[in-house]
């Protein structure tokens, strides 16, 4: 099966705009060895915390403090029942849905940034309908002035897909020996999949290396031609 980056389309004009933030983020962290980091890319809004003692330290503006690896690990560890399976739960990642303003004229998918993609509620279901695998999200939390405003669900991505080694360039270096911080760019021009570590049961995800990446399996691609949905595109990666 082939595999796909996927990127915000610009065949179809749209006007929609998205204010907003999701309720919770993880702390970035403190590291003795690298300086520490903060991720970018990973989330999930369909996770509620509401319901959790310790979810005021993963509110603004305890969140945006830098916490020690020990603390990070201790929060993770309370998330990990909350999250899906194996979720890598980076400093930095988004949980809950995104609450804010919306405005303007929405199509079939919305790129908040390019690694925050959203899609209509009829969108969602005609790809479900078509057979995409683990396709799921939540709806915002979203204000809007219009008296019809359009139904939009933040697309939960989960981390799966990883690169192969053949793509690092020279001076890629290894992840921080003590809290794991990836500092490497992401090699845009050379960048393939490694075949093995590909889902088998969900059609769109995020690239372990970078999460900021959106990948789609060849089912996904194909549901979004045949459907004709709009706002997207696809870059086809090598996969070995």
């Amino acid at each position: 099966m082939k595999f796909f980056e996927v990127l915000e389309g610009t065949s179809t004009p749209q006007t929609g705009n998205i204010d907003g933030a999701s309720r919770w983020c993880i702390p970035s962290i403190e590291c003795a060895v690298c300086g520490g980091y903060g991720g970018l890319g990973e989330a999930y809004p369909t996770v509620d915390l509401n319901d959790l003692p310790e979810r005021a330290l993963l509110e603004e503006p305890r969140s945006l403090q830098s916490v020690s690896l020990e603390e990070y690990r201790r929060l993770c560890e309370l998330l990990r029942p909350r999250v899906p399976a194996g979720a890598p739960l980076e400093p930095g990642t988004q949980l809950g849905p995104v609450s804010g303003k919306a405005s303007g004229r929405f199509g079939d998918f919305f790129f908040q940034a390019p690694w925050t993609l959203w899609a209509s509620r009829e969108a969602v279901e005609k790809l479900q309908d078509a057979g995409v695998r683990g396709l799921r999200g939540a709806l915002g939390e979203l204000r809007y002035r219009s008296k019809h405003p359009p139904e939009l669900l933040e697309l939960e991505l989960q981390v799966r897909g990883n690169l192969h080694p053949s793509c690092f360039l020279a001076d890629w270096q290894p992840p921080c020996s003590r809290c794991g911080s990836n500092h490497n760019g992401y090699p845009a021009e050379t960048a393939a999949l490694k075949a093995v570590t590909l889902p088998e049961d969900v059609d769109l995800f995020r690239l372990h290396e970078f999460k900021t990446v959106i990948l789609a399996s060849e089912r996904f691609v194909t549901a979004v031609k045949h459907l004709q949905l709009g706002a997207i595109q696809f870059r086809e990666l090598p996969v070995r």
